[in-house]
């Protein structure tokens, strides 16, 4: 259900995009406004985001199989890091030709045209990237996200340019049209940023935020009278799969099957705050663990000490 509501999702953002771009170009190029050619071009990035995020909530919904045991989820950040490239790709282009504007100057010959296109456009990217927003939050879809805020970036950077283009309408201020699409250029050139650390840091595995690694020791302490320790805390996250991995001290006198059982209580208990979570206990016995050192324990992310049950 969730897979059929991101592809549902992504298509509807196809859909716009494409539409915008192809409007935003041709009124660009019929009126001579240099900042609605620069939305049509930051449309055209947009179109291709969306594209890429089809292709990798497709992808990453497969299950996973020998070439990928780890699923696929990793997609979705590809994607996100190849989008940023291709924002930062949009941006250059938008400059360059603001600044040939501003050095040869530049006439708006049709300010109606251009500022009906730019109402219609922060509309419709407003209203489709709320509704992505609302998807990726539920299906905890990074490739989603970044097309929301590809999505919502360009609403504000059209109404920016509305509200430009509605000045120099009524003061014949030409020369704003190719400020205003430098301040397009600057506004996706923080968007671009801000995606591809956020995608990079799901490629290079970097651990899941703060809180819910807290999540988890908090749960590890609900059940500390029955374990002696935990420590080697290690977590990352692959689309919307979370994986956790830790050590678990046990008694010497505990049972397999006690032990199994325990790490069972520990693993539902985990997933009932963070779902879609795959988690590794490595059991170890007391006396394991008392042949090292403290210190060399605290070396693999120790969690706290846990009191010894009686």
């Amino acid at each position: 259900m969730e897979q059929l509501q991101k592809q549902r999702a992504a298509i509807i953002s196809v859909a716009a995009t494409s539409t915008l771009t192809i409007i935003k170009l041709l009124v660009g190029w019929w009126s001579g406004s240099v900042s609605v050619i620069s939305e049509g071009l930051h449309s055209g990035t947009d179109l291709l985001a969306a594209l890429m995020a089809w292709f990798a909530v497709r992808q990453s919904g497969k299950p996973p199989d020998t070439e990928h045991p780890y699923g696929h989820g990793k997609f979705e950040s590809l994607s996100g890091a190849v989008e940023a490239i291709l924002i930062w790709l949009a941006c250059f282009l938008i400059a360059r030709e603001a600044i040939q504007k501003l050095i040869h100057g530049v006439e708006v010959s049709q300010p109606a045209a251009a500022l009906a296109v730019m109402a219609f456009s922060t509309i419709v990217n407003f209203v489709v990237s709320t509704h992505l927003f609302s998807v990726a939050r539920k299906t905890e879809s990074l490739a989603l996200e970044a097309d929301g805020w590809h999505l919502r970036t360009d609403a504000y950077s059209s109404a920016g340019v509305l509200v430009g283009l509605g000045v120099l309408a009524i003061t014949g201020w030409h020369f704003l049209d190719p400020l205003l699409a430098l301040l397009v250029a600057a506004l996706i050139a923080k968007a671009g940023y801000d995606l591809l650390i956020q995608a990079s840091k799901h490629l290079l595995d970097a651990s899941l935020p703060s809180s819910e690694e807290k999540i988890v020791a908090n749960i590890l302490q609900r059940h500390a009278q029955n374990f002696i320790n935990a420590h080697h805390l290690r977590t990352r996250q692959a689309g919307k799969q979370r994986y956790i991995d830790l050590h678990l001290v046990v008694r010497g006198d505990m049972t397999v099957e006690e032990a199994h059982q325990l790490c069972d209580e520990i693993e539902r208990d985990i997933r009932k705050s963070l779902p879609d979570a795959d988690i590794t206990i490595h059991v170890e016995p007391e006396s394991a663990f008392e042949k090292h050192s403290e210190d060399e324990v605290s070396h693999h992310r120790f969690i706290r000490r846990m009191p010894k049950s009686k």
